[in-house]
């Protein structure tokens, strides 16, 4: 019988955790489903578990490849789903036995193209990321239309979430491979094209925040060949404003672009070292020209500034180039200037 959910286990040394994932999938109340596993390229236990539990249920599929990373197992999932509806858990969480029940039944609205249940932080002890609980509370509840607006209120993670595998299908929604933060483009990609999410504010999933996740894991070699995952963010975004213009979402997007492209920008050039942040900068500037932003932002002055390399016009920007003694007393190589500081004035010298 054809599923009506597809559920997408990513797969990478869990092995630890993979059989509490594993039983809380295969013991849902609701029973269409099939469950794909990927796994990874696992050097631990997790394939003989794996092995294990397609014994014990038919509905399991192991699909094994060679290690890629997240982004690419997600993929992987999707590339050989069945079902009507597609979702993902990751293999060191787990689901109530309940979720797929109770939450599935809302696509019966015609207007709701994405559900969107809530989320358990389950803190492994000696853990030292820090998450905010607010940040995955729900303000909504029931049928609610996907503006803009609303899904700035959302998280972006993918795995507390049911789609319809027709709009991924359709549009080719997929992860971009071998970069972190990989929910965000794919979060907004689907976003863009829905009419509307059912909120449910039941805490279905069980979120495991722990050291040594697959998060964690280094991923090589992928195509945007940096070297190191500090620059995902902006690679992230413009992974999405490629999407963006394929299907010509951009009258959509518009309104969240300015926001969302600093928002990345600073991310990136926090997580890299004092010394190439002009990298993320550069990067920032290669968007804008890229997608040709100054025609559509012609009075914007984050744009004007990122077009020009003007970067010392950005306040926030400045900031994290010249530490509290710099302003005061200092100078920044900048791209076409050095700026000299004094007590707080800064004074352009072309080169």
């Amino acid at each position: 019988m054809q599923p009506i959910l597809s559920v997408i286990i990513p797969v990478y040394n869990t092995e630890k955790y993979l059989n509490k994932c594993l039983n809380s999938v295969i013991h849902q109340t609701f029973k269409n489903i099939e469950i794909i596993c990927v796994n990874d390229g696992s050097t631990d236990n997790s394939l003989s578990i794996l092995k294990k539990y397609t014994e014990i249920d038919t509905r399991i599929r192991i699909l094994n490849k060679e290690n890629g990373g997240l982004s690419s197992a997600r993929n992987v999932g999707i590339e050989n789903a069945k079902g009507k509806y597609i979702t993902f858990v990751d293999s060191d969480d787990f689901i109530e036995l309940d979720t797929y029940e109770k939450t599935i039944c809302h696509f019966n609205q015609p207007e709701v193209d994405l559900i969107y249940f809530s989320t358990k932080l389950i803190i492994e002890n000696n853990c030292n990321r820090i998450q905010d609980e607010r940040y995955f509370e729900h303000k909504y509840k029931g049928i609610v239309k996907l503006s803009n607006d609303v899904m700035r209120n959302m998280d972006v993670c993918v795995w507390n979430k049911i789609y319809k595998l027709s709009i991924i299908r359709q549009h080719n929604i997929y992860f971009p491979d071998g970069l972190w933060y990989e929910d965000n483009p794919f979060f907004w990609s689907y976003g863009l094209l829905c009419n509307a999410a059912y909120f449910i504010n039941d805490k279905f999933y069980n979120y495991l925040i722990r050291d040594g996740s697959i998060m964690s894991h280094t991923e090589k070699n992928h195509k945007y060949s940096v070297t190191s995952h500090e620059l995902d963010s902006l690679l992230c975004f413009e992974y999405l404003m490629q999407f963006v213009d394929r299907w010509q979402l951009f009258d959509k997007f518009k309104p969240v672009l300015i926001d969302l492209f600093q928002h990345k920008l600073l991310e990136s050039m926090r997580r890299v070292p004092n010394k190439d942040r002009i990298l993320a900068l550069n990067q920032a500037t290669r968007i804008v020209n890229l997608f040709n932003l100054t025609s559509y932002f012609p009075d914007n002055d984050f744009i004007n500034s990122m077009y020009n390399k003007n970067y010392h016009n950005i306040s926030k920007i400045n900031q994290l180039f010249l530490n509290k003694r710099q302003r005061l007393f200092g100078i920044w190589d900048a791209d076409k200037f050095y700026i000299l500081c004094f007590l707080g004035i800064k004074i352009k010298i072309k080169k």
